[in-house]
């Protein structure tokens, strides 16, 4: 039980409340998610239950992949595909309303803003190693883009674990799809 409950401190309640507290996604909207860890894959579900039309889930694991269109993304790109930028922004109808990045990867960094559309957040939840740069165009973010910098999901423990709780008791946060496959 402890190894099912244990990772809702950490990297569940990071990557859902990155897009239920610190993104306050709307339902209808449109995200990219950038690694389908069990982060990523936690924002996914989250983006789920808050009503996003599009989901588009990025990775290079094409097991992580699959599960992905399981929870309920609508589309997953191969981060290794040259036009995988393209893909999303094609796969969000000309750019997601938010993404969430993962990884910690410079180039996902770039990426995860890159296919915002105008108006849209980049919630950074991922770190990189010390001294590694982003390297943005500077039009990009001209636009009205943002980025965010998100720690544990901004959340209150004591308050969000329980809700995520309660969403897996009804069925609508199955965090333990894959808990047990990526502890």
């Amino acid at each position: 039980l402890l190894c099912l409950l244990g990772p809702l401190g950490c990297g569940i309640q990071t990557g859902a409340g990155g897009v239920i507290n610190s993104l306050q996604v709307r339902a209808g909207s449109s995200i990219a998610i950038f690694g389908a860890g069990g982060v990523g894959l936690s924002a996914l579900l989250a983006a789920v239950v808050s009503g996003c039309s599009t989901i588009v889930v990025i990775d290079v694991n094409p097991a992580r992949l699959g599960l992905a269109l399981e929870l309920g993304a609508t589309c997953v790109v191969d981060a290794r595909d040259e036009d995988a930028r393209d893909q999303v922004i094609r796969a969000t109808g000309g750019g997601a309303d938010y993404s969430v990045e993962t990884s910690g990867s410079v180039h996902a960094v770039r990426n995860a803003v890159e296919v915002l559309d105008v108006g849209g957040t980049a919630g950074l939840i991922g770190l990189g190693r010390p001294g590694a740069e982003i390297v943005l165009d500077h039009s990009v973010i001209g636009f009205g883009r943002r980025m965010v910098g998100i720690v544990e999901g901004d959340a209150v423990p004591q308050d969000f674990i329980p809700g995520l709780i309660g969403l897996h008791r009804a069925g609508k946060f199955a965090f333990d799809r894959f808990v047990r496959t990526y502890p």
